[in-house]
C-alpha cells in the first residue's frame, strides 16, 4: 500500500516536471519571437510624409547628384531623337538715325510736329500723302538729285498740299506746290485754257527753280524755304529788322509770321520721319526699285505729242482706245479739257503710245469756236445751244463744265462752230 502510494507520487512529480519544462520552453520561444519582432520594428521606423516631417531650420535637405554615368544615361538623347536646342532670339539693334542736311532737327518746334506724326492719326496722314503721289514724289527726288538740292525738299509738297494735284487754298494757291497767280511768272503758263499749276511735273520744275533762286539770293536754306512760304519781299523786310540773319533766331524773337515760323520745322519733322522711318518704326517705304526705274529712264517715262490747235483730250483718248481718265490725269493743266486753240500745246502720253496718238489726231477735227458768250440772267445751257445751233455736250466739253452745272452771270462761254 505504502509502495503504491510512493509510486503514484513519483509518477505525478515526473509528469509535472516534464509538462512544466515544455511550457517553459514554449514561453521562452514566444518571448524570443516577440523580442525579434520588436527588434525588427525598431530597425525599420515608420515612414512619415514629407509634409509632416519637422526639420532643423539649419539642415536644409539637398538632392544628391546622381553618378555621372547615370546622368549621362538619362539625359543623353538617342541619335534618332537628338535635336539641337532652339537658339535664343536676340533683339535686333535699332537702326542708326541719319542726320539731315538742314540744321535744326533737334529743335522743340520740330519735335512738336514729329510727335503729331507719330500718333496713329498723324502716321496715317503722312503715309497716305506720300504713297498716294508716289510718281510725283519720285520725280521730285530725281530732280533734286540732278540739281544738287537738299533731299528734304522732297517732302515740302506734304507741307504745301499733302501732294494733292488739285489742292486749292482759301487764298487761291493751286496745285502740289501751291503757286499763287501773282507768283506764276516766269515759271508757269496761266491763261484761259491752260493752268500749269495743276501739272505736278511742270510745277515741280517751277518750284525747284524758285527755291534755287531764293537760295542764291539769301545763301541759307532755312531762310530760302521760309521765303517760299511768305514771299521774297516779306523775307527781305524781316531780315532788315532782325539783328541776326538766321532763321532760328528770327523764330525765337518773333520776326516772322506764325505760319512761316512753323513752315520749316514742319518740313524738317516730316523729312526726318520719312528718311529715318526704320529708326522710328514707321511703314513709309522709300521705293528704291521704283526710283531706280524712274532715274534710269529719266523723262522717257512718258511720250509726248505737240499740237497747235484745240483738240479734246476726251476725244483723243477715245480714238486712242485708252481710258479718258488716264489721259486727263497726265494732262491736268488743260483746265477746259482741250488744248489751247492758237498756241502750241504739248500733250503728255503713256509710254509707247506716241504713234497711236499721231494716228488718232489725223482722224480728229480740231475745235473752232469763234464766238464768246457772256452768261446773263435766265440763261441755260440748253437755250444757249439752241441759239447757236450746237449741242449742250459740245458746249460743256469745250468749256470744261458739266451739264448740270449752275451758270454764273457774267461767265464767258466759248461756243463751238457748227
Amino acid at each position: 500500500m505504502i509502495k503504491k502510494t510512493l509510486l503514484l507520487l513519483l509518477l505525478f512529480f515526473s509528469l509535472s516536471f516534464a509538462f512544466g519544462e515544455e511550457v517553459s520552453s514554449d514561453s521562452v520561444q514566444a518571448q524570443s519571437e516577440q523580442e525579434e519582432s520588436l527588434s525588427e520594428t525598431q530597425a525599420e521606423p515608420e515612414q512619415v510624409p514629407d509634409s509632416e516631417q519637422t526639420l532643423d531650420p539649419e539642415q536644409t535637405p539637398t538632392a544628391e547628384p546622381a553618378p555621372d554615368s547615370e546622368v549621362a544615361q538619362t539625359s543623353k538623347p538617342t541619335p534618332d531623337t537628338e535635336t539641337e536646342p532652339p537658339e535664343e532670339q536676340t533683339p535686333q539693334p535699332k537702326k542708326d538715325k541719319l542726320p539731315l542736311s538742314i540744321a535744326g532737327c533737334d529743335r522743340a518746334e520740330v519735335e512738336s510736329f514729329r510727335q503729331h506724326y507719330l500718333t496713329p492719326r498723324g502716321e496715317k496722314q503722312l503715309t497716305d500723302a506720300l504713297e498716294n503721289a508716289i510718281t510725283y514724289r519720285l520725280y521730285v527726288r530725281k530732280s533734286l538729285l540732278e540739281q544738287g538740292l537738299p533731299p528734304e525738299l522732297e517732302y515740302l509738297p506734304v507741307v504745301e498740299s499733302n501732294y494733292k494735284t488739285h489742292a486749292k487754298s482759301k487764298s487761291g494757291a493751286v496745285g502740289v506746290w501751291q503757286f499763287m497767280e501773282n507768283s506764276v511768272k516766269p515759271f508757269l503758263v496761266l491763261n484761259d485754257y491752260v493752268d500749269e499749276r495743276y501739272d505736278p511735273w511742270k510745277s515741280t520744275n517751277a518750284a525747284l527753280k524758285k527755291l534755287t533762286d531764293n537760295y542764291n539770293y539769301f545763301k541759307d536754306w532755312p531762310i530760302a524755304i521760309a521765303a517760299y512760304n511768305c514771299g521774297t519781299g516779306a523775307m527781305i523786310r524781316a531780315l532788315a529788322k532782325s539783328p541776326e540773319k538766321d532763321f532760328w533766331y528770327m523764330v525765337d524773337h518773333n520776326y516772322l509770321p506764325a505760319q512761316t515760323a512753323s513752315y520749316v520745322p514742319k518740313l524738317l519733322a516730316i523729312a526726318d520721319l520719312a528718311i529715318n522711318h526704320e529708326y522710328y518704326e514707321l511703314n513709309i517705304p522709300l521705293h528704291e526699285k521704283e526710283y531706280d526705274v524712274l532715274y534710269n529712264e529719266k523723262n522717257a517715262l512718258f511720250d509726248y505729242v505737240t499740237v497747235k490747235k484745240a483738240y479734246s483730250i476726251n476725244q483723243l483718248a477715245q480714238e486712242m482706245r485708252i481710258a479718258p481718265e488716264t489721259l486727263k490725269e497726265l494732262n491736268p493743266s488743260f483746265v477746259r479739257g482741250y488744248t489751247h486753240p492758237t498756241l502750241e500745246s504739248t500733250i503728255r502720253l503713256p509710254l509707247g503710245t506716241e504713234q497711236t496718238a499721231r494716228n488718232a489726231l489725223k482722224k480728229l477735227k480740231p475745235m473752232e469756236f469763234p464766238v464768246k458768250y457772256k452768261v446773263v440772267a435766265g440763261d441755260s445751257l440748253w437755250a444757249i445751244s439752241r441759239r447757236y445751233g450746237t449741242s449742250v455736250k459740245a458746249i460743256c466739253e469745250l468749256n470744261g463744265i458739266n451739264e448740270n452745272d449752275i451758270l454764273k452771270i457774267g461767265k464767258i462761254l466759248y461756243i463751238p462752230s457748227k
